[in-house]
């Protein structure tokens, strides 16, 4: 679909409309959307044996309404220190921070015996992966996600450490967020950047 929508010869290229594509998730954008544009759009699924996604497919101005697309939430946003400027922005989706919460939550759950080492080997392994994602250098905006990130983790881990078996754990009442990232090498979201915690 992609060939067909970039082709110079395409009624999508006359109007300036540009796709970006991810396996069968796509956005569409353009300055606007005419008529046939979007009859268009609709005829070229059918013609590949495809059909659209009612619920996932929406005509927004992004430019007013923010939307997800590929664990991001992408948002034309004001900015703050310069008046009258506005510049677009990714970051994390509510979803995505769902999701590795979700995992993270999952993992504490099932491990209840695992060694410290263990615990941050393994979170690491989740986290690692999460914030490589989203980390995008100079396009994704990722601070107030990794800080919720860490909160999550710090209390996670707490109650984690004084709920663990019946004989209490040597991190039992402690801080074990920040003994593990001291002592075990356990990840801190807000410290974490692309390039430099690959190992």
């Amino acid at each position: 679909m992609d060939k067909i929508v970039n082709n110079t010869r395409s009624l999508f290229h006359r109007y300036g409309v540009k796709i970006v594509r991810y396996a069968d998730d796509f956005v569409l954008m353009g300055r606007s959307l005419p008529v046939e544009v979007k009859a268009k759009l609709e005829n070229l699924p059918e013609r590949m044996g495809l059909a659209l996604n009612a619920e996932k497919t929406h005509h927004i101005d992004a430019r007013k309404k923010s939307f997800d697309f590929l664990g991001f939430t992408v948002r034309y946003s004001r900015d703050l220190f310069v008046k009258g400027r506005r510049y677009w922005e990714a970051f994390p989706s509510k979803r995505a921070e769902q999701k590795i919460r979700e995992k993270i939550h999952g993992y504490l759950k099932t491990h209840g015996y695992s060694s410290a080492e263990k615990v941050s080997e393994d979170l690491n392994a989740m986290l690692r992966g999460w914030l490589n994602y989203f980390e995008i250098p100079k396009v994704s905006y990722t601070k107030m996600a990794k800080r919720r990130l860490r909160y999550f983790l710090s209390t996670s881990l707490y109650r984690y450490y004084n709920r663990k078996s019946q004989r209490k754990s040597r991190l039992y009442g402690q801080q074990a967020f920040e003994v593990l990232t001291a002592r075990y090498g356990l990840i801190d979201p807000t410290k974490y950047s692309l390039g430099l915690n690959k190992l």
